[in-house]
């Protein structure tokens, strides 16, 4: 009725919908998908944070109060006592970081076409270039494009230390991340370089490391025997035959048939190594874990109170407990 009394014309009854809708999709995919930029925040609590979950109101105000990280903690130990008996088992420790990782991972993967296009500018031909990515990274250091136009990358005039250290990081990493072409990173290439832990082409890389370390004779499989040998010690009957070798073989022995074979014939190919080296294995997350908790339970009875944990906030908050984004960056 509205719409025939101001004689609007008829396209509008269909014009007006979809105009509604595109806007609504537009919405949605800033909120599911927000533009990952990196931050140098002077209050390490707020990189935490951030880490943590950008997008709870409850972490921002925590954010901004939050000096040394306690209520951080309190709210992450909350969090991850699944069973809220005020205890945390390290069990329950282990799935919480192991939840973290998974989130990172999937975060990672998912904001990654994203952030390769908003570099592919110039041209934007499917391809990220050094050059695109160094202005990329000098703008978000607060540097305007008159400076980015005419700069010299070996001096770099008016960065401070530690953004020349990160400039000279990146570049390792581009190198490693470039397969194809050390001028420029194809998508792929740029998930491994911005993050090597979410890139199935790394991930594939440590497997060839693995083989190459372990695999003696080649075959491209990995026995029992030869995991749990050091080809440097076999030689040494002295060594051969000390408690330790023998406890350390044992082990990884068992850490092999738990961990690696998983269909429990005695060797294990490259799917099941890849496996064993994804990050989102339990066992990665359960040795942190065993970490923590070797630092943190002073009274040695197997579980975590609160202020164990305020009492190695330090570590805590470098940990993939807290800061996993960082702690998997430092580790690749």
């Amino acid at each position: 009725m509205l719409l025939r009394r101001c004689r609007l014309p008829r396209w509008t009854a269909i014009l007006v919908p979809f105009l509604v809708y595109a806007i609504f999709i537009i919405v949605v995919l800033n909120l599911s998908f927000p533009l990952l930029k990196r931050t140098e925040g002077t209050a390490s609590t707020t990189r935490y944070s951030l880490d943590f979950d950008a997008k709870s109101p409850e972490t921002v105000i925590l954010a901004n109060a939050d000096v040394d990280g306690t209520n951080l903690l309190r709210m992450t130990f909350r969090k991850a006592d699944l069973d809220s008996d005020g205890f945390l088992a390290i069990q329950e420790l282990a799935k919480f970081i192991n939840a973290r990782v998974r989130e990172h991972i999937q975060s990672a993967v998912r904001a990654n076409p994203f952030a390769f296009a908003e570099i592919d500018v110039s041209p934007q031909d499917g391809l990220v270039t050094w050059d695109e990515y160094h202005a990329h990274f000098l703008r978000e250091h607060g540097l305007d494009d008159d400076y980015i136009g005419t700069h010299s990358e070996q001096k770099h005039v008016g960065l401070d230390r530690k953004t020349k250290e990160i400039m000279m990081r990146d570049k390792a990493l581009w190198l490693e991340a470039a397969r194809t072409d050390p001028f420029s990173l194809t998508l792929e290439e740029f998930l491994s370089f911005r993050h090597p832990e979410s890139s199935a082409a790394n991930l594939l890389s440590l497997v060839d490391d693995l083989l190459r370390q372990f695999d003696l004779d080649g075959d491209d499989v990995l026995t029992i025997e030869e995991f749990s040998s050091n080809p440097d010690e076999e030689d040494d009957a002295k060594v051969v035959n000390s408690p330790s070798h023998i406890r350390s073989v044992t082990e990884k022995k068992e850490e092999f048939r738990r961990l690696i074979d998983k269909n429990s014939d005695g060797k294990a190919e490259r799917a099941e190594l890849l496996f064993y080296i994804d990050p989102r294995h339990p066992r990665h997350s359960l040795q942190e874990a065993s970490t923590l908790f070797s630092l943190a339970d002073a009274n040695r009875d197997g579980r975590l109170t609160i202020q164990e944990v305020l009492g190695q906030a330090p570590v805590f908050l470098a940990s993939k407990m807290i800061n996993t984004a960082e702690n998997f960056h430092e580790d690749f």
